[in-house]
């Protein structure tokens, strides 16, 4: 895994007045690694039919289809995986919850200080996630009660001790075209949220238009650093 990991935040939207499905199926034409859908009222009918909807999609562009912190309605819509923070059910249950048929799904964990790492790293080699994710390395808007910021230093501290595990990293946490360059040459994967948004005052159908640009660009601008 590696490039843009798009979360698609359903609260961001609805402020926005835009369609998550709409607005995802916009993200997916920019071409990034993974999408995760993200809804922290865990609404979990609307969740379910936007995973499912974006299945196939997904598959046919693909691109890495998580659900956030459901693993229940990650193996109810057949995704690749499910994203978990600290507060969530612990990686190695969300695994095998998020896992249909004998497909194994893939679980990605958010991290945000050293001794986090030092449990994941501390675990044995099956019991450790398939991606870590840090964060948040600059300041954020899309939580109401944000982890303090990381910063690029503490970055690559964790990114360096990382390495030793062999999974891919992802930094998120106030990426955006602007300072991704400071960021991606650390990590495999960089997740945006905000970044991909349109402007709150944009109207009308080009602002899917826009999602899509936004998108690529990050694409593009990341891979020079793959």
């Amino acid at each position: 895994m590696r490039g843009l990991y798009a979360i698609v935040d359903v609260i961001s939207l609805e402020q926005r007045g835009l369609d998550p499905l709409r607005f995802a199926k916009a993200v997916l034409s920019g071409a990034p690694a993974a999408l995760q859908i993200r809804d922290k009222r865990l609404r979990a009918a609307e969740t379910l039919a936007t995973l499912r909807a974006l299945r196939g999609p997904c598959t046919e562009s693909g691109v890495l289809l998580f659900a956030n912190d459901r693993a229940d309605l990650a193996a109810l819509a057949r995704c690749d995986g499910v994203h978990v923070g600290q507060n969530d059910l612990p990686h190695v249950e969300a695994r095998r919850a998020a896992t249909w048929h004998d497909s194994p799904a893939k679980v990605g964990v958010s991290l945000h200080n050293l001794p986090q790492l030092d449990a994941v790293l501390d675990a044995s080699v099956d019991a450790r996630p398939d991606y870590l994710a840090f964060g948040p390395v600059f300041a954020t808007r899309s939580k109401m009660r944000p982890d303090p910021v990381l910063g690029i230093e503490t970055l690559r501290e964790l990114t360096r001790r990382a390495a030793t595990s062999g999974r891919p990293t992802v930094a998120i946490g106030g990426i955006d075209l602007f300072n991704v360059a400071e960021v991606a040459p650390l990590c495999s994967c960089v997740a945006v949220i905000g970044a991909i948004l349109p402007d709150l005052d944009a109207t009308g159908p080009d602002r899917y238009a826009d999602v899509a640009k936004r998108t690529a660009e990050l694409v593009e601008r990341l891979r020079e650093y793959a």
